[in-house]
């Protein structure tokens, strides 16, 4: 059965469809003609007892909204009449796009085993989820056979899910990669007073299913911006799609950050259309354990653990209207309570931006983002924090630090940029603070650390860093797997071995003496010494979740009506649960 249809929504036509025809669905829908292809996009005029329709042809450019000039009408003849359409020649279409589909990125499928990402037509085995793991175990060619393998099958399960072992080989299926087959498209609501039917992305609707069940969303009456909204929209709905990043609350680090980076965006003569909005997303007090063999190996003279504050930073800015989330950086700080060797350092793990920064002149995202995170070194220095670690390796093709589904950088594509290109960046940034008084002096990890490294227990380690797995490694191959108790002369050829490490890697980090605070002073964190309250959101509390939830949420930074939707929802999860207006209370 055909659709429910009714006047005024917006349908595509195909009046060379026969009645005999099937009728067209989302997997074979009828296509939408774009500019300056004349317009198969109507709005329905009538709906007759026998089935059919009239359609009255309007503008097929979005944009316009289905009005536009004369010089348009020309090109793609809009405003014909088109009478008596039987169901297979029409289908209902989003009124924001005028499409049917609105499909999501991609999807990709990488094997648990290397870790490799499967082409497009590549042949994998896949196994059902075991045990408690919500995932299955899907693995390349190679993998499978490793898995089954007297020789291979140890290092190949000691990255696999705990219950790989009862894996057999009867579990696993052979299939082809087909990641169009996998593909997932946008829903649609419809509004109860037009009854137009709208993509979520389109209509700014927030995904019931992706917020709180006790919040009910799906429940609450949707109105599109067509209609007089005032009166019968849910103020409750209103206030989610509404909701803006000022209303997030703040804390002395984004006030600092903020004004830190507006007078540095004066100084270089850069200003924004509409202000940065800098909100510290997640702050939480964790701790990271002490690589074991380290322990061993030092006894009590190495700690157990090293407490750190974690904290996300979030910087927004309102475009076309509504906020956009386009910068992100995760650092992790450990202050004076910190055992050495990482005492007063603050790390800065993962940073990532998408293109939807609005500048004057245009093109001035380097100088904001450099002020953005100058004004954290700034404030870092200044609240006792001596070294500042930067990670400025680029994520491999295929991979994301933050954001999801990126609109690609012109330069390169759907290449990573080069690690060259990347320090440089970072350089650039680090010169700008040190002209700045920021930082005092800056240079690459075995300039800094390992040139007069003496010990491996004065070595700093961070949790999720390149170098924590790496010195387990050299700690087990130097004592031959038994517990680590050197001589002098092991000890001194295990650091050696340590700085020709670092120096095969030095250029993915950087290391800068930040001169804000008296070489004396205890840090007391960027948090003002504990006085900031704790706040936790799982969602954000670390960028490998907020990056598994945008996947699977489909939260895409590629154009900017997805970066603005993916905005919303982050911000409605961040904000609670929305409050409304005190005249609706009753």
């Amino acid at each position: 059965e055909p659709d429910p249809l009714t006047v005024g929504m917006h349908v595509l036509v195909d009046s060379r469809r026969r009645k005999s025809d099937s009728l067209p669905d989302m997997w074979s829908p009828i296509p939408a003609a774009k500019p300056p292809a004349k317009s198969n996009v109507g709005e329905v005029s009538a709906v007759h007892a026998d089935g059919t329709c009239d359609v009255a042809l309007v503008c097929n450019d979005a944009a316009a909204g289905g009005k536009c000039g004369s010089q348009c009408r020309a090109l793609t003849g809009p405003g014909s009449l088109v009478k008596g359409l039987v169901p297979p020649q029409w289908q209902i279409a989003c009124s924001g796009c005028f499409g049917v589909n609105l499909p999501h990125a991609l999807p990709k499928l990488w094997c648990l085993g290397c870790e490799r990402l499967l082409a497009d037509g590549v042949q994998f085995r896949r196994a059902p989820a075991v045990g408690d793991s919500a995932y299955d175990t899907s693995l390349c060619l190679d993998c499978y056979g490793k898995l089954f393998s007297k020789t291979q099958r140890e290092p190949l399960l000691a990255v696999l899910q705990e219950g790989a072992p009862k894996l057999l080989q009867s579990d696993f299926a052979l299939l082809t990669w087909r990641p169009e087959d996998e593909r997932e498209h946008d829903d649609f609501v419809q509004c109860t007073e037009c009854e137009r039917w709208y993509h979520f992305v389109c209509a700014h609707y927030p995904s019931p299913g992706q917020l709180p069940r006790t919040w009910r969303v799906e429940s609450e009456l949707f109105v599109c911006t067509r209609c007089e909204r005032g009166r019968h929209a849910s103020p409750r709905l209103l206030a989610l799609q509404t909701r803006r990043a000022t209303d997030l609350p703040t804390c002395m680090l984004s006030d600092a950050m903020e004004a830190s980076a507006a007078e540095a965006l004066k100084e270089a003569g850069v200003s924004l259309p509409k202000p940065l909005v800098v909100r510290v997303a997640s702050r939480k007090r964790l701790l990271f354990q002490a690589v074991k063999e380290l322990k061993q190996r030092y006894g009590g003279g190495y700690a157990t653990e090293f407490p750190y504050l974690s904290q996300a930073i979030f910087a927004f800015q309102e475009v076309e209207g509504r906020d956009v989330f386009l910068f992100a950086m995760y650092v992790q700080e450990y202050d004076a309570d910190c055992p050495p060797p990482n005492t007063n350092r603050t790390y800065i793990s993962y940073l990532d931006s998408t293109r939807w920064l609005h500048t004057s002149p245009p093109g001035q995202r380097s100088v904001v983002y450099h002020a953005i995170v100058n004004g954290y070194l700034q404030y870092a220095g200044a609240a006792g924090f001596s070294h500042a670690h930067l990670w400025v390796e680029p994520p491999k093709a295929g991979d994301e630090y933050i954001f999801y589904c990126r609109r690609p950088d012109p330069a390169h594509g759907s290449r990573p940029m080069p690690t060259s290109q990347l320090r440089a960046w970072y350089v650039r940034m680090l010169e700008r603070a040190q002209a700045t008084g920021i930082v005092a002096e800056f240079g690459d990890i075995q300039q800094e650390l390992v040139s007069g490294l003496t010990s491996l227990r004065d070595f700093p380690l961070f949790e999720g860093d390149f170098f924590p797995e790496h010195v387990a490694e050299l700690v087990d191959e130097s004592s031959g797997g038994a517990e680590p108790h050197f001589s002098r002369k092991q000890s001194i050829t295990l650091v050696e071995d340590m700085k020709a490490q670092v120096a095969g890697v030095k250029r993915r980090f950087l290391v800068a003496r930040l001169s804000g605070a008296a070489p004396t002073a205890p840090a007391r964190g960027t948090d003002g010494g504990h006085e900031q309250p704790v706040r936790s959101n799982e969602l954000v509390d670390s960028r490998q979740a907020f990056l598994a939830a945008c996947k699977a949420r489909h939260w895409q930074f590629s154009d900017l009506p997805r970066a603005r939707y993916s905005t919303m929802m982050l911000l409605a999860l961040l904000g609670g649960r929305p409050v409304p207006p005190p005249q609706s209370a009753s």
